[in-house]
This record gives structure tokens, C-alpha cells and sequence, in this order.
């Protein structure tokens, strides 16, 4: 590779087609068979093509003016800027590759890439990997996914999904179904971990039972990793209108477990679950508020205390999840035209946690198939968004109409080895069948949009 240092306009109609990429993901290291110095006043788009496990092609795709931003190399720094870069659908801005000292003549040239800014304007593109088993029932069925790790094995970890026109499916992480729970139309499901039930510890599941107005409660087997009912009664809220949007919040401060539900008026009740003394689950009402309009996605920061509603035509509600600390708010995004970053309607909510405090809020955005992220701490500062795109090589769809997501960070085995994020698809159209959930590999997500792939640290 020879680094060009003649007149950069002499070379303007000098355009490489295709330039051999090996990248070291452990050094950071991108390694360039050959380098043209761009013209000024210029930019240029690329296609990343794979064609082994560490081979790429780069292909030129054209010269475009862009007023005065300019790709150029400084000899005395050492810096190739590049302002705008695309690869693989994934626009970086900003982009600086240092020039790496060779320890030979023989050595390739190499650059490091020491800073870039994900474009946060973009919408960034992933593809499923799995998908699970369609719903048994048409229409709008599949509504709220929930991940649960398995203790000791979480390759054998599974999905719970709702589906709202009668029960609960329990699936594996090849999307095979291993339960089908039918009882009551489910419209939200969450999960806590170590809930004192008796002498042990369990995986408690609370999920929102449209059929009676209801809270459902129910732990997981970790052997058969079935669901068990532990509800002690009827567990039956005192919403007005039919039971909808649920989760569940774990207090980092008294160990108390707690299940948030809601109505389309934008009521919300939070209940305390606690053992009985009997070895069932029983519960209390600690609270009552409301918002404006229609509600369901919710979710809550078990360490940070926050309690997080979508409103679903006006934006992101935060609230304390603590039952004793006033329902005042705060709106950390509102609807695109009114100065945010989400569509009507936004529906389901979760949380990757990436340290103690560390992480990120993600919405789903049924009104233009999106995803958006922002910063779980602080004043939850916009990130960025993604969809789901077809995964023709698996013979997957793309996935359209989002109600309920999950996201975790563990690894769960070789296909997911940093973590998954799991969305409903509401149409589930190639081939046409029922509604159902896919899984993303949380690395896809994490490289798009320049996020974290923390594996270490649990919440619970």
C-alpha cells in the first residue's frame, strides 16, 4: 500500500473500486491494502461486503461534493479525518484513523481509528438471528416479550411471551416452544429474580390477565423452566377500564418486589406482592396516579428507583418507583414534531443494564417501526434508534407493528454471547403466519449504535 502525497487534485479522477479491509477487533486496527488522498470539498460512501470470517471488501460507490467538509491526511499529525463514513447502512461522522508507526518497510501501512460520532439522525439497521414459534391464535395476538436466565445454564434460558387473545407461551432460545400456559388473555408480562417464596428463593412472574382484570402470578420451574401458578387468590385491581400495560420493580433500598399495571385512561396502580405464609403469592395496592391519555409500555430502574411510562401520543413519563415518594414527573422525550425523538404510538419499554449505573433506556416506536435509546442515567440523553431489517441469509423478516420488548446483558450461550434484545413482530408477514417475537443479538445493537457490551453485572 503506498500513501499518496502528490497534489490532491491531480488525483481527482483517480477512484479506487475495491480496497481489501482486515479488521482486529482485539487491537482496534483497520488495515488498508491502499490509500487515495481524497479531493478536497469531498466525501465518499461505501458497501462493506464480506467475503470470509476476516476478509472484507471495501467498495467506492461515488465522489460527492458536500460543500466545505473534506476527507484529508495530515503528515504532521498523523491523522486521516474523514467527516462522513458509511459502512455496512452504519454512518459515522467525524471519523479519525492515526497512522501507525511500521516496525519494517516491509510492514503494511495501518490506521487506528481513535474517535467517530455515531450519526445520531440515522436509523440504524439490525437483523434478527431467531425467531420463535408463531402464536396460536390470528390477528393481533403476540403482544409483550419477557427474558428469563436460567441459574445455572443460560444457554437454556427462555422467552415468555403474552399472548392476549388466551395465555402464555415459554419458549427456548431457538424459538421452540416448550409451554403454552392457556389460561386468561395476557396482555404484559416481567419477571424479578430471588422473590422469598416459602424456604426458597424463585423467579417470580406477574402478568396483566385482560379476562378478569387481574394480576397473574406464577414462578418459574428451573428444571422443566415451565411456569407454576403461586398466585393465592384472585389478585383483581381497582382500574375503571380493562387491565393493560404491566411491570414489575425490585426496590434496591428495602428489598420489596412490586407490580405496576395499568388502563387505557392512563391509570396506574403499583401493588406489593409478598409471601402469605402459605408458599403462595399474595398482594396490596401501595399507590395510585395517573397521566392524560392512553398508557401501556412501563418499565422500572431497580437500582436507580425510576419508573418509566409511555404515554403512547405524547412521550416518556419518569417517575420514582418508590411507593412513598409523590408522583411527580418528568417527560425525558417527546413526539417527532414537537421537538423529540419517538412516534405515536411508543409502546413497549425496557432497561440494559450495563453497570450499577450504567446503561439504557429502549422504546419501541409502533408508528414507524423504531427502536430508540437513550442513556438510563442522568437526564436520559438521546442516543439514537435502530429497526429490525430482513435477515435474508436465515430466511427471517424484517419485524414491523412493535408492542412489548426485553433486552439482558448476560451471555446466553454461543448465539448470544453479550446478551439479546427480543421484539413482538406484529406482522410476521414472510411467510404470512401469526404473530411472534424475534431475537437480535445485543452486539448488533451495541455496534450500530456505538453502545456498551458490559456482560458482568446483574441487577438483582
Amino acid at each position: 500500500m503506498a500513501l499518496c502525497r502528490k497534489n490532491p487534485m491531480s488525483q481527482r479522477h483517480r477512484i479506487f473500486n475495491k480496497l481489501v479491509l482486515s479488521i482486529d477487533d482485539k487491537q482496534g486496527v483497520l488495515n488498508l491494502s491502499e490509500v487515495v488522498m481524497i479531493p478536497e470539498k469531498s466525501t465518499f460512501s461505501a458497501i462493506l461486503r464480506k467475503v470470509d470470517s476476516s476478509e472484507f471488501i471495501l467498495e467506492l460507490d461515488t465522489l460527492t461534493p458536500i460543500g466545505s467538509s473534506f476527507i484529508y491526511y495530515n503528515p504532521n499529525t498523523k491523522i486521516l479525518h474523514i467527516p462522513n463514513l458509511t459502512i455496512g447502512g452504519e454512518t459515522y461522522k467525524q471519523v479519525q484513523f492515526e497512522l501507525i508507526a511500521r516496525k519494517t518497510g516491509a510492514d503494511p501501512i495501518r490506521f487506528r481509528m481513535l474517535a467517530s460520532e455515531i450519526d445520531r439522525n440515522a436509523t440504524h439497521q439490525v437483523q434478527a438471528t431467531v425467531e420463535t414459534m408463531p402464536v396460536p391464535a390470528s390477528g393481533d395476538a403476540a403482544d409483550d416479550p419477557a427474558i428469563w436466565i436460567h441459574p445455572s445454564d443460560p444457554a437454556r434460558s427462555t422467552i415468555i411471551g403474552t399472548q392476549k387473545q388466551g395465555g402464555l407461551g415459554v419458549y427456548d432460545l431457538a424459538g421452540q416452544e416448550i409451554q403454552y400456559f392457556s389460561y386468561g388473555n395476557m396482555n404484559n408480562v416481567d419477571l424479578r429474580y430471588d422473590f422469598p417464596l416459602g424456604t426458597k428463593k424463585v423467579a417470580i412472574v406477574a402478568a396483566s390477565n385482560r379476562s378478569d382484570d387481574s394480576i397473574a402470578l406464577y414462578k418459574v420451574n428451573p428444571k422443566s423452566r415451565q411456569l407454576e401458578n403461586v398466585a393465592a387468590r384472585t389478585i383483581s385491581v381497582g382500574l375503571k377500564h380493562t387491565a393493560y400495560g404491566l411491570c414489575m420493580y425490585r426496590s434496591h433500598s428495602s428489598g420489596k418486589y412490586y407490580v405496576f399495571i395499568n388502563d387505557k385512561s392512563g391509570a396506574v396502580e403499583q401493588w406489593e406482592i409478598f409471601d402469605n405464609g402459605n408458599g403462595l403469592v399474595d398482594a396490596v395496592i401501595v399507590r395510585r396516579f395517573k397521566v392524560n391519555s392512553q398508557v401501556e409500555g412501563c418499565v422500572a430502574d431497580d437500582v436507580l428507583g425510576h419508573f418509566y411510562l409511555g404515554e403512547e401520543r405524547v412521550g416518556i413519563w419518569k417517575f420514582s418507583a418508590e411507593p412513598d415518594n409523590g408522583n411527580l414527573k418528568h417527560l425525558i422525550d417527546k413526539m417527532t414534531g414537537k421537538g423529540g425523538n419517538i412516534t405515536p404510538e411508543v409502546e413497549g419499554l425496557t432497561i440494559y443494564y450495563a453497570s450499577k449505573t450504567e446503561g439504557y433506556l429502549i422504546a419501541s416506536n409502533q408508528g414507524n417501526d423504531t427502536y430508540t435509546v437513550y442513556n438510563r442515567a442522568g437526564d436520559n440523553e438521546y442516543l439514537g434508534k435502530f429497526q429490525i431489517v430482513a435477515n435474508e441469509t436465515l430466511s427471517l423478516d424484517d419485524v414491523n407493528d412493535t408492542d412489548g420488548i426485553d433486552v439482558v446483558n448476560v451471555p446466553l450461550g454461543k448465539a448470544f454471547p453479550y446478551g439479546v434484545f427480543v421484539a413482538q413482530d406484529g406482522e410476521n408477514i414472510d411467510p404470512d403466519e401469526n404473530q411472534n417475537f424475534k431475537l437480535v443479538p445485543w452486539e448488533q445493537i451495541a455496534d450500530a449504535l456505538g453502545l456498551k457490551k458490559k456482560t458482568s453485572y446483574r441487577p438483582w
